[in-house]
């Protein structure tokens, strides 16, 4: 099914019109029951896509006679795996709401947002049980249990139990574009992690976008290196493999068997984060393998080494190219740029202070650069556009863009902008039963045939600026912009500079003092994670200060320090904690 402009944002905007993310997985059974859907590669299991089509019905019945039905929300706490591809859509399925949370952001942050949840049932392997009743203050509204593996004294039913049931001819619950589907829990990188709410209309308008953006087709191959993304791939009928990994610490993946999983399944594509493909790339030229049925590679959650883009372009098919997606939970995909761009053209402006381009926005995305502000913006007519070339805050409308926080009214009023007329979910749930039937819709699919009746937009806490070609370029967070008595000064643009040094790996710069008379730093990691003896500091500084004297942009850095591996999130394992950056640095100062 392809969506029109005028479809995808209908869709955003017409809650009464059906829609259920499940459904993608009918297709795929019906279209293609004996294509295997999910390979294990560490266990050598796999399912095809009419065995996992059964099997999530069967787990669904189940569900719902347990209580597990139409707006339970239920906290996830499984592994990668085909366990978890069946439950996320049996859970899609009966209408329920998985809340995902990511166990490395911290016990203390995971139970938080539990609590904060409020969850109905636990879907989990042993050890969350087990923390569940450690824990039982950030677990009290759960009533319904789901073991994924051995149970023991928590009580419930266990996975095995719902999938060995036998059943035929369920239909899937009724869900609407605006009902929400699931609440998927941000890294918290720069702040306690905040529950995005996805209704089943942001995740159909996503899945298609992305398979529209890149040409995704049924039938290719994925290594998914991330258990998020594999989810998209299964729903597009894609055949996932799952590779040998520890998916919470992408970091310390093997690329043996990285390496391994693409060339065994001949994939097409693969997803996975910087930290990832910085140790693959080497690991091909090192053992001079080459990986000629891989067409796509797509690289997520962090700025990408020139070197890895490099080292993997010249490794895969000879038509293929990588990309590096831009955008965020709340809103993605965002804009894309190809390696084979980057590195003719866009590399070259970064290394000389503008940034790191990150494409143009895709097919049915609308970004503009607006004027920074402190608080929130509450219309789009009070945000002032910048013009081409002038660096603001970027933000973004599309029928991905999620709507809303879950139970964080501050937080969401901060972050999204309305346009007039716009109405939030619950707004438009108050309009007449009688509109349901005015509505028309335009396929099988419930895909709405309707204007676009207004918009609301994500502010993405980065900024940036679009340049004449219409394409985005990335210069930091906002809220690591370091301001000092001369103005603003973005991360990425100063740091361009400085990566360019042959002892770098990469920098990062951050303030020291107060906001208005911050005094710049730029730290340092080296090649290896290595930290020079003092002699070879000094030298390495003079040259580093020298190349900012050079440059306008870079000429406020008087000061740099030296640090072993940077700390970086937990989620990707690849994006600089600035923050604690900082924190050390003042601590040096």
């Amino acid at each position: 099914m392809q969506l029109s402009e005028v479809q995808v944002m209908a869709s955003v905007h017409a809650p009464e019109s059906r829609a259920n993310v499940a459904s993608f997985l009918e297709t795929q059974r019906r279209a293609r029951p004996a294509s295997v859907a999910v390979i294990e590669q560490g266990s050598g299991r796999s399912i095809t896509f009419g065995e996992l089509g059964q099997r999530i019905e069967n787990i669904a019945c189940g569900l719902g006679e347990l209580g597990i039905t139409r707006g339970t929300r239920t906290i996830l706490a499984v592994k990668p795996g085909i366990e978890f591809v069946a439950l996320v859509f049996a859970l899609f399925r009966v209408g329920a709401v998985p809340v995902v949370v990511d166990p490395g952001m911290g016990k203390a942050n995971l139970l938080k947002c539990i609590a904060e949840a409020q969850a109905g049932a636990l879907v989990g392997i042993p050890l969350a049980h087990a923390l569940s009743l450690r824990y039982r203050g950030a677990f009290r509204t759960v009533k319904h249990r789901v073991t994924v593996g051995r149970r023991w004294l928590w009580g419930g039913t266990t996975y095995r139990e719902l999938a060995a049931r036998e059943v035929s001819g369920s239909s899937p619950a009724i869900t609407h574009w605006h009902d929400t589907a699931a609440i998927l829990f941000t890294s918290g990188a720069t702040g306690l992690p905040k529950g995005v709410v996805y209704h089943h209309g942001i995740l159909v308008a996503q899945t298609e976008m992305i398979r529209d953006a890149y040409g995704i087709k049924p039938g290719e191959v994925d290594v998914a290196c991330f258990a998020l993304f594999a989810l998209f791939s299964v729903a597009m009928g894609v055949t996932v493999v799952l590779p040998d990994m520890d998916f919470s610490r992408p970091g310390r993946a093997d690329p043996a068997k990285i390496v391994a999983a693409i060339r065994d399944h001949n994939a097409t594509m693969s997803f996975a984060s910087p930290a990832v493909w910085r140790n693959v790339g080497p690991y091909l030229l090192d053992h001079d393998l080459r990986l000629p049925t891989l067409k796509r590679v797509l690289i997520a959650g962090a700025a990408v080494p020139y070197q890895t883009l490099a080292q993997l372009k010249e490794r895969i098919a000879q038509d293929g190219d990588v990309h590096t997606p831009y955008g965020a939970t709340e809103s993605l995909p965002l804009s894309t740029i190809s390696a084979s761009e980057v590195l003719a053209e866009t590399r070259y402006d970064t290394q000389a202070g503008k940034g790191v381009c990150v494409g143009k926005p895709v097919a049915g995305v609308n970004a503009k650069v607006v004027r920074i502000t402190e608080g929130p913006i509450a219309s789009i007519e009070d945000a002032v556009e910048l013009p081409v070339g002038e660096v603001g805050e970027i933000i973004v409308s599309s029928a991905p863009t999620t709507r809303e926080y879950f139970n964080r009214p501050e937080a969401t009023k901060l972050a999204k902008i309305r346009s007039a007329g716009f109405q939030t979910a619950s707004d438009a749930r108050l309009r007449s039963a009688t509109a349901v039937d005015k509505m028309s819709t335009a396929d099988a699919g419930g895909t709405p045939a309707l204007p676009a009746i207004s918009q609301l937009w994500h502010r993405m806490g980065d900024t940036g600026f679009l340049d004449a070609q219409g394409r985005l370029w990335y210069c930091g967070r906002v809220g690591h912009t370091v301001w000092t008595e001369q103005g603003p000064l973005f991360p990425e643009q100063l740091e361009g500079v400085f990566n360019n040094h042959n002892a770098v790996t990469r920098s990062a710069l951050v303030g020291v003092g107060p906001p208005g008379a911050q005094q710049p730093v730029i730290v340092v990691e080296c090649h290896y994670g290595y930290v020079p003896d003092k002699e070879l500091q000094v030298r390495i500084e003079a040259e580093l200060l020298a190349m900012a004297a050079e440059h306008a942009l870079t000429r406020q850095v008087k000061r740099v320090l030296f640090h072993g591996p940077f700390p970086v999130d937990v989620r990707h394992n690849a994006k600089i904690d600035r923050q604690a950056l900082a924190r050390w640095a003042k601590e040096r100062a």
